[in-house]
């Protein structure tokens, strides 16, 4: 057999196929590294690293926070004197746009939730995504630090994430958070905060209330409470929280149980005026932000009535509270 060889048209033929195949390969290899890039954020890793590789963590949005504590652990109802249809109004009306620990604890989606008279059966879930569409807002649930040794903690972290709650509660404020601090070490906090950033939670806030603890960089929000001998905002507490630029947000309550036991204590008119006189106005320029208390099993605004001779002219501490919400929480 006699091999010729290839000249001419048939050699420029063969180039040009050969220019064309590595054209695509480059081409094909190029779009594969692209897609590489947009399924990793943006930084060229895969998604399976940490949610810090991922994506900066961040805080709650807004103004307008309030606490209802509808949901204990395993889905208990926490307000005896409510249903879901009377919860539902309360946000409609207030337009929140957080319910701070909204739910505290594991829950059931499937479990049922108490409904108004003549009302079709509603579940958990059924529950938590109506009130979803009531504020289009965030719900916040709270965990404690008390199960993390037990190994419990991660695992209720990762049960509240996968709740079909759409959208999904993307931030979770954790309490018992002093005496964790003060039991584990620095790389044991840090290795806390991780475990949870990688599950996906966008943002962690802890409860500063029994004493400031820092949070190595990793906490996104977090609360401190009000004087109960001046009824105003503790101002070394917001102090420390502002002394850590990773917490961007700065939540003030007042409905901590022994907190509320002595609010609870004082006349109506005396509740309204702390509201208005030394807590709402002092917001925007004290930097921090008011979680308004509507109703717990222990506390319901709505039964606080004030006099009709007072300044308030007989509104419901609830009524109260959404009016200031208007004036200074406005967004």
């Amino acid at each position: 057999m006699i091999i010729g060889t290839l000249s001419g048209p048939r050699l420029a033929d063969k180039r040009v196929i050969v220019i064309v195949i590595l054209a695509i390969v480059v081409a094909s290899t190029a779009a594969f590294a692209f897609l590489q890039i947009l399924g990793s954020g943006g930084n060229g890793n895969s998604s399976t690293n940490t949610t810090t590789s991922q994506s900066l963590p961040s805080y709650p949005q807004g103004t307008r926070f309030i606490r209802i504590r509808a949901l204990e652990k395993n889905s208990m109802w926490a307000l005896p004197d409510y249903d879901a249809q009377q919860v539902l109004r309360i946000i409609s009306d207030l337009k929140p746009e957080a319910l701070e620990r909204y739910v505290s604890g594991p829950q059931n989606a499937s479990a049922p939730v108490p409904v108004a008279p003549g009302s079709p059966p509603m579940t958990v879930g059924e529950f938590l995504n109506a009130s979803l569409r009531a504020c289009e807002c965030n719900i916040i649930p709270r965990l404690s630090l008390g199960d993390y040794d037990s190994g419990k903690f991660l695992n209720e972290a990762a049960s509240l994430l996968s709740m079909p709650v759409y959208p999904k509660m993307r931030y979770l404020s954790l309490d018992s958070w002093t005496p964790f601090a003060s039991n584990h070490t620095s790389e044991e906090i840090k290795g806390m905060f991780q475990r949870l950033y990688d599950q996906g939670w966008a943002g962690v806030g802890l409860n500063e209330c029994g004493g400031y603890s820092p949070s190595y960089g990793y906490a996104t929000f977090a609360s401190f409470c009000v004087s109960t001998n001046t009824w105003k905002p503790i101002a070394a507490g917001l102090a420390q929280l502002k002394n850590e630029p990773n917490i961007k947000l700065r939540l003030l309550y007042i409905d901590f149980p022994d907190a509320m036991k002595n609010f609870s204590a004082l006349s109506t008119t005396e509740e309204a005026d702390i509201f208005a006189q030394k807590i709402s106005p002092a917001q925007s320029d004290d930097g921090f932000v008011f979680v308004y208390p509507i109703a717990q099993s222990f506390w319901d605004s709505m039964t606080r009535v004030t006099p009709a001779e007072s300044a308030y002219g007989g509104a419901s501490i609830y009524e109260v509270i959404k009016g200031l919400m208007n004036q200074y929480n406005a967004g």
